[in-house]
């Protein structure tokens, strides 16, 4: 069994152990410190469904390292007159609006950024998202 401290390579040189330990905690802070910048990245996804033909989508990306969001909710086929602005609520939270385009879409989309400046919330899995006329629910779905 290969054990860092009694290395060849390191008992060879005639290493105090003080030396070898000190070698040991550099080899383990560098590792460490490449695991923390590469960072961790989320996505969370969802179809959402509702009335007769509307449909749609949400995406949630975010990542740590770099710090960046996006998310993108967008609907179509939405039985609604062109020019219409919905609310995009998550979890009970207004988020933006999508204001509805003429056929063959029927829909709009709404996209955040924070490379662009805008603030993205942060989401986690379980988080419900709606499209609402008013106080009607016309899609939804849950991001996992």
């Amino acid at each position: 069994m290969f054990h860092p401290v009694e290395s060849p390579v390191l008992t060879g040189m005639n290493f105090s152990t003080t030396r070898r330990k000190a070698l040991l905690s550099i080899a383990l802070l560098s590792l460490t410190t490449m695991m923390v910048a590469k960072g961790t990245e989320t996505r969370l996804r969802t179809s959402l469904s509702g009335g007769a033909a509307a449909s749609g989508h949400a995406d949630y990306r975010a990542s740590t390292s770099p710090n960046r969001a996006r998310l993108n909710v967008e609907g179509e086929d939405v039985n609604l007159p062109t020019g219409t602005k919905v609310d995009v609520v998550i979890d009970g939270n207004q988020i933006g609006t999508i204001t509805i385009s003429a056929a063959p879409i029927r829909g709009g989309e709404l996209e955040l950024n924070t490379q662009d400046g805008q603030a993205v919330p942060s989401l986690k899995s379980g988080a419900l998202v709606v499209i609402k006329n008013g106080d009607t629910a016309i899609l939804s779905g849950v991001l996992n």
